[in-house]
């Protein structure tokens, strides 16, 4: 009887070791399986920020995408009314003044017209005065347009991705290092994002320089004479501007040039003069060589 009672305790015991065993590696298992998958998620992670494969689902229009610029010089009689002319011709085609400098015989304005109008504001700005020059730039941005863009729309791709891994984070140390992978991502968007917008504008508006001369002698007052005081005083200091020049010419070859000839006049004399070292030298010298 007591040999079927210690039987039956050792049954017992040995099923409850049986299921806390089980117990114990399906929890052990259900962990494993989060570790791996957040392992899994991190190398994905890791691997995103070079994932560029999903430029190829953009199918942009390969238009072709060019900065334009204009330089325009006039000859006008009145710098007001050359201004006022300008501001309309800017007003009719939608474009705006970004840079206004004026003198008294010049006028300096820098005006941005839309792309699409561009061409035939450049024709039709005749109207402004009489065109002196005239001159047009291009530059083709096409591939930049398109690359920043294309890198812009994976950028966000990503964006998307982290935030959706930074939702399925399974520990502190996963969320942490996705948050600081997602503001280093949000930061290069914004800089890309600038450097699209600013080379948009560029591109929508083309940017023309305009530079408006009063004609020689004139000012917005009119006709000027000729200052001949001026220039009768202008041209008597070139005058003595000259010859004082020439006299300081003069004393430098007096004070540098005379000492230096004294002191080759005296290397000659010793050498070659009545002291003669070196005559009497070399003469020493043809005689030796006679006697032998």
């Amino acid at each position: 009887m007591k040999y079927m009672h210690f039987l039956l305790t050792s049954m017992i015991l040995a099923v409850i070791m049986l299921c806390g065993c089980a117990k114990a590696s399906g929890s052990y298992a259900k962990n494993s399986v989060a570790t791996e998958s957040s392992r899994q998620m991190m190398a994905d992670f890791a691997d995103a920020d070079f994932d560029d494969a999903a430029a190829a689902q953009f199918d942009l229009p390969q238009e072709r995408k060019l900065i334009r610029t204009g330089n325009i010089r006039f000859e006008v009689q009145s710098l007001a009314h050359a201004k006022s002319a300008i501001e309309l011709w800017v007003k009719k085609y939608g474009g705006y003044i970004s840079d206004t400098s004026e003198s008294n015989r010049l006028l300096h304005v820098t005006a941005h017209i839309p792309s699409t109008q561009f061409l035939e504001a450049m024709s039709d700005a005749s109207g402004i005065g009489k065109v002196v020059s005239k001159n047009i730039n291009s530059i083709d941005v096409t591939d930049v347009f398109y690359d920043l863009n294309t890198r812009l729309a994976t950028r966000r791709i990503l964006l998307e991705r982290l935030q959706s891994y930074l939702r399925e984070a399974k520990n502190v140390e996963d969320m942490l290092a996705i948050e600081s992978k997602i503001n280093d991502v949000t930061t290069e968007i914004e800089r890309m994002q600038g450097q699209f917008n600013r080379l948009s504008q560029q591109i929508d508006y083309s940017e023309i320089f305009l530079e408006a001369n009063l004609p020689y002698n004139h000012e917005e007052s009119g006709f000027i004479f000729p200052d001949m005081k001026s220039s009768f005083i202008a041209f008597s200091e070139n005058v003595l501007s000259f010859f004082s020049n020439l006299i300081f010419v003069v004393l430098y070859i007096i004070i540098f040039g005379v000492p230096i000839v004294l002191i080759i006049f005296l290397l000659y004399w010793i050498c070659f003069g009545k002291i003669g070292l070196l005559r009497r030298l070399f003469k020493r010298i043809r005689v030796g060589k006679k006697e032998k």
